[in-house]
């Protein structure tokens, strides 16, 4: 067992403080840390702290289907990109002006908001929750900000507190992390009062399975030499080696797609049946089906399909569907991050995140049309100076 003595001469401490405990229970070694122990880093407990033991406690498989299925790849990496490269500008909660556009504020942690918001984003659609944890010094201030692996993050609740902490478990090790010391950001859950909601990974799995089993459906067809199933009726009386030689022959003969086109000579007592139709190699994707799954991708995802498929028939319904993206899945979305940054992070540092999508380029052109449409009210005297001011937010 790893005493606190020992574990505080590895971390560079001398003493052991009533308000750190080591202690172990079934085989898991738990470090629980309390508010007054924040002088302890937790990348000092050793590099198990930090890895990512996300596969063993992957009960789906999202993270498989998004590594091996296209379609959902390319749906979740377009939300990813899309919200990481939303403008923002942070705000002094003092003064409340603010900084330029894109500009970080003085922060006391290295801050690479765009990749934090990819993974943010990436993980909060695979999984539902995104965790940050919060590495204070002795002093108290705010040095560290690092992105946990949610498969290894377990909340716990309470009846009074609602979350009362985290249990971060990295293999064996399992550590006790407190709301103060882990920001947390949530999807809404639809069936509980607390906790983290159905991620749209999860909703869309369905059909991502069936395009993974399409695809391995294919690959299996050219691995048999483009050939429906085959029964090999051998003639009676041959011993069980022979039969087994003459299978393996079989299976070697005419397996393989460089077999496609071979020529198979074999004795008229040997005879080989076809088990089921030849597929039509136009049929192998399954068409009909493989395309309506996308879609329903897309639509778990909230990515409309013009976007994910690039199959938009004009220019203006490409833009009516980047706005639609934006209005109805990416800008909800970075609101709730926004919400709980602030909240746990920025505004405690005295700064507030906001994000400014109407700088993006869709919106500038969409409020230029506007501004031209007002000029010509105004110009045929149906429009006011003051009712054209307002039209534009103009004070």
């Amino acid at each position: 067992m790893l005493t606190g003595r020992t574990l505080l001469a590895e971390c560079g401490l001398s003493t052991i403080s009533p308000i750190f405990y080591v202690f172990q229970e079934a085989c898991v070694t738990t470090f629980l840390l309390t508010q007054a122990a924040k002088a302890l880093r937790l990348d000092a407990l050793g590099g198990n702290g930090w890895q990512p033991f996300g596969e063993p406690l992957d009960e789906s498989d999202v993270a498989r289907r998004y590594e091996d299925t296209p379609w959902f790849r390319r749906g979740v990496d377009v939300r990813c990109e899309a919200l990481a490269a939303l403008p923002y500008a942070f705000y002094d909660v003092s003064t409340g002006e603010a900084l330029e556009p894109g500009v970080l504020p003085p922060l006391p942690f290295d801050l690479e908001l765009e990749a934090l918001l990819n993974i943010i984003e990436g993980w909060l659609t695979l999984y539902g929750a995104a965790y940050l944890y919060k590495g204070y010094n002795a002093a108290g201030v705010l040095r560290e900000l690092r992105p946990i692996h949610p498969l290894t993050v377990t909340p716990r609740y309470s009846a009074a507190r609602g979350v009362d902490h985290f249990e971060r478990r990295a293999g064996e090790t399992m550590l006790i992390l407190s709301p103060v010391e882990l920001a947390y950001i949530w999807l809404p859950s639809r069936r509980s009062e607390v906790g983290p909601g159905v991620a749209p990974a999860r909703a869309a799995l369905a059909a991502a399975n069936l395009l993974n089993s399409a695809d391995e459906f294919g690959q299996m067809y050219f691995q048999n030499g483009v050939i429906a199933p085959a029964l090999v009726t051998l003639p009676p009386g041959l011993s069980e080696t022979e039969t087994r030689r003459l299978e393996t022959w079989a299976q070697r003969t005419m397996s393989g797609l460089k077999k496609a086109f071979h020529v198979l000579g074999v004795s008229a007592e040997v005879k080989v049946n076809s088990l089921g139709q030849q597929v039509p190699l136009g049929d192998l994707a399954l068409p009909a089906l493989t395309d309506k799954k996308r879609e329903d991708i897309a639509t778990v995802f909230g990515v409309p399909h013009s976007i994910l498929f690039s199959n938009a028939a004009t220019y203006a319904t490409a833009r009516q569907d980047d706005l639609h993206f934006y209005d109805k899945t990416i800008i909800p979305e970075a609101r709730r991050i926004e919400r709980a940054l602030n909240r746990q992070v920025f505004i405690p540092l005295g700064w507030r995140l906001s994000f400014r999508p109407e700088l993006l380029e869709v919106y500038q052109a969409l409020e230029a049309e506007k501004a031209d449409k007002l000029a010509l009210l105004y110009d045929r005297g149906i429009y006011s100076r003051e009712e054209v001011r307002a039209e534009l937010g103009v004070r």
